[in-house]
């Protein structure tokens, strides 16, 4: 066996010109599959190291007290850049020895910050002012890589005295770091990430299996004229796997060359705020020799599953006729079990086990592969009668859709899982515009602390600088009432203010209104943790009605708003709930939303800045991240696609010889290849275009996002998957037209 082994090795290698060709050509492929795989298998690697230093800096107590001593008052502070959040930290600690957060050598003096090398770089580059107005604080250091979730993290951690004054209102104490984070992630993006691997992981999988394939009728006629000097078959099985063994081994050395480089590059990429580190770009090592052993599995397999149908004998390779029967029933078993599976999320039961509808869209996603081959045939009887192009093609698609479909099926697959992703984000965007309220406030600051009425106007003209910008700033105080589970308010603030949150006929310092039935007094909360009574005040009696509008008091229940003339019931010395100040702009948000954040952490770092309208398109990103992927994807399935136009021409060749001897024009011959390329391409695209969708509403009714379909997400990549096989198909094609159509060769038949 060693000694037949080492024959195909040498054959690999003394296959001349062509010979080269092919080992470049497969170890090419192979190279690009093994680093794939090997990136794919290093994704848990690089969750696991980025939640673990996520945790180590954890210092959410969720609400519990720690007495002081040795421990830290910390402050969260909300920022934000270019659609991307900042994560800062106001603290102070109230003892020497207090603990560090992770990546910090000291703690930072008053108004000094330790900032991630990405915030640095961000602060030193255009527009660095404006977003310095949100941390007005002088670097002396940066955070360590055991402190940040990623390198380009935006992240920075500030001393702060001040924190201490407003424990419970914003600061907390800790007394370690490392508290567990509580995150909910629901269905939709456990689906969207399952969606998004199959789509790219499978094809390259099909990849792999056409390079394999690639020039075995050379290999065929060698091992022939082995056959003749006295080999066996399982003699010339053996060598045959030896010989494609060689660009295997090529391919797998040149995909770790690839993987180790794309590794170093690692933590020059950020989506959507996820970066690692080059160290956290680890294959799992059960995953890595899974993808070794794998690909080596798969290049015995298709070394043995090439013999099948071919006879090699001393005298020459025969290859077998019968006409294919397929069965459609074990076909049906994939997609009736990732239905089954499916089933209740479709219905939107909840409670539905991630990995029962991870499963299923898994099953659903291969279901393709055996199918296309059974929708082939039936498409070409669609046509019985026509040119004489097509009946040669139709012919051949009866007879052997298998062969003619098993690289396109990498297509297919990559085009269903990008329709029902681009699908997806395309109707997740137009939510986003559509719940967008145009007579709403664009964003919102809520402050804490008592207010007087010229403090809250003077707020408001801050920022109103930032041109077009306007503001109202009202005061919210809480409404006793236990039994009531829809919160009510009294709300102070000027006409121009009160104006912005609900409907006013007409209004004057003095006047008072309603969003309920007429009231004599209300009972404000006496404020804590828990409800208790507090000030009684009394409602003017001509108090009118008015109605609340706005998004964030649209759940608001029968309310009081008071201009300052009458409030002056309100007890000085009550606290509001919240001071929000309501802001509108008649600029796009994401360019003004820099310099708001910046005066409102100049009006108080604690405040709390919510975009009520969104600031950039969350799943653009996504997107174009899923653009260029495809791109790259559908590149990678055009090599495999010419691979295996190129063997199946070699293949027939001495056929299409004989229809060229026999009378055959040279258009007809070439068109009925072409065809036989193109039919099953536009079938699977259908197919995949059907299921893409279907999995695309899926995808919407687990996210809470309306099914809507969009037709340049659907038509797009079919139209990309169509171009891109009709290119490969000709560019293969027509150089070769002459070669396969030439009637020389035959007389060695």
């Amino acid at each position: 066996m060693r000694t037949e082994l080492a024959l195909g090795f040498r054959l690999a290698f003394a296959g001349g010109r062509h010979g080269a060709v092919r080992i470049a050509m497969v170890a090419s492929a192979v190279a690009i599959g093994t680093a794939a795989l090997l990136l794919a298998a290093s994704v848990p690697t690089m969750l696991d190291a980025r939640q673990s230093r996520s945790e180590a800096r954890g210092d959410n107590t969720a609400g519990e007290d720690r007495p002081a001593g040795r421990t830290v008052v910390v402050a969260a502070v909300e920022a934000g850049w270019h659609g991307d959040d900042i994560r800062g930290r106001l603290l102070w600690p109230d003892a020497p020895g207090a603990p560090r957060p992770p990546g910090v050598p000291a703690f930072p003096g008053d108004h000094q910050m330790y900032a991630s090398p990405a915030l640095q770089a961000a602060l030193a580059g255009p527009d660095g002012g404006t977003l310095r107005r949100q941390m007005p604080y002088r670097v002396v250091g940066t955070i360590g890589p055991d402190g940040l979730s990623g390198p380009r993290e935006l992240a920075y951690y500030a001393g702060y005295p001040r924190v201490r004054d407003r424990l419970g209102q914003g600061s907390w104490r800790v007394d370690r770091f490392g508290y567990p984070a509580v995150e909910e992630i629901g269905d939709g993006p456990y689906i969207l990430s399952v969606t998004v691997l199959v789509t790219l992981l499978l094809p390259i999988v099909i990849l792999l299996g056409a390079a394999l394939r690639f020039g075995t009728d050379r290999r065929d006629r060698r091992l022939a004229a082995i056959r003749l000097i006295g080999a066996d078959h399982r003699a010339v099985l053996r060598i045959a796997l030896g010989e494609s063994l060689v660009a295997t081994g090529f391919g797998l050395a040149g995909g770790v060359a690839l993987y180790l480089s794309a590794r170093e590059r690692a933590a020059a990429f950020d989506l959507l705020g996820f970066s690692v580190y080059p160290a956290d770009v680890r294959p799992v090592p059960v995953l890595a020799l899974a993808t070794v052993v794998g690909v080596l599995a798969l290049s015995a397999a298709m070394a043995v599953l090439g013999f099948r149908g071919v006879s090699i004998e001393p005298l020459g390779v025969f290859r077998q006729a019968a006409h294919w029967r397929g069965r459609l029933w074990w076909r049906l078993i994939l997609p009736v079990a990732g239905v089954a599976l499916l089933y209740p999320a479709i219905l939107g039961l909840p409670d539905v086990p991630e990995d029962r509808t991870g499963l299923g869209v898994l099953l659903l996603l291969v279901s393709l592969i055996p199918i296309l081959p059974y929708l082939v045939p039936a498409v070409a009887r669609l046509l019985p009668h026509g040119p004489a192009s097509w009946q040669l093609a139709s012919e051949q698609l009866r007879r052997n859709p298998a062969g003619s479909t098993r690289a396109v099926t990498g297509i297919v697959v990559a085009v269903a899982g990008a329709i029902a992703l681009q699908t997806f984000f395309a109707a997740a965007a137009n939510r986003a515009v559509d719940s967008d309220d145009p007579g709403g406030p664009a964003f919102l600051v809520q402050f804490t602390g008592r207010q007087t009425p010229a403090a809250m106007r003077h707020r408001s003209a801050l920022f109103e600088q930032v041109g077009g910008v306007t503001a109202g700033t009202v005061a919210q105080y809480v409404v006793y009432d236990p039994g009531n589970p829809v919160p009510e308010f009294v709300i102070v603030g000027d006409c121009a203010a009160l104006s912005q949150v609900a409907a006013l006929s007409r209004c004057a310092d003095g006047d008072a209104f309603t969003t309920g039935g007429p009231r004599r007094s209300v009972t404000l909360d006496a404020g804590g943790s828990d409800p208790a009574p507090g000030a009684r005040i009394a409602v003017p009696h001509d108090a009118r009605r008015a109605a609340l509008i706005g998004p964030y008091l649209a759940n608001a229940g029968p309310s009081v708003l008071l201009t300052p003339a009458a409030a002056t019931a309100v007890p000085p010395d009550v606290d509001p709930e919240f001071v929000d100040t309501g802001i509108f702009t008649s600029k796009e948000p994401a360019a003004v939303a820099g310099q708001l954040r910046g005066v409102a952490a100049e009006i108080d770092p604690l405040a709390l800045f919510t975009s009520l309208a969104p600031e950039t398109d969350f799943y653009a990103p996504l997107g174009s991240a899923l653009t260029v992927g495809l791109a790259l994807l559908l590149l990678m399935m055009a090599v495999g696609l010419l691979l295996d136009v190129a063997a199946r021409l070699g293949e027939r060749r001495r056929v299409l010889g004989v229809l060229a001897a026999i009378g055959a024009r040279r258009s007809t011959v070439v068109w009925s290849v072409l065809l036989q390329a193109i039919a099953p391409v536009l079938s699977g695209l259908a197919l995949a275009s059907g299921v893409g969708a279907g999995l695309g509403a899926l995808l919407m009714r687990m996210s809470a996002v309306p099914v809507r379909f969009d037709a340049p997400a659907i038509l797009g990549p079919a139209a990309a998957g169509a171009g891109l096989a009709l290119a490969t198909t000709v560019v293969v094609l027509l150089p070769a037209a002459g070669w396969v159509t030439r009637t020389d060769k035959l007389r060695y038949e």
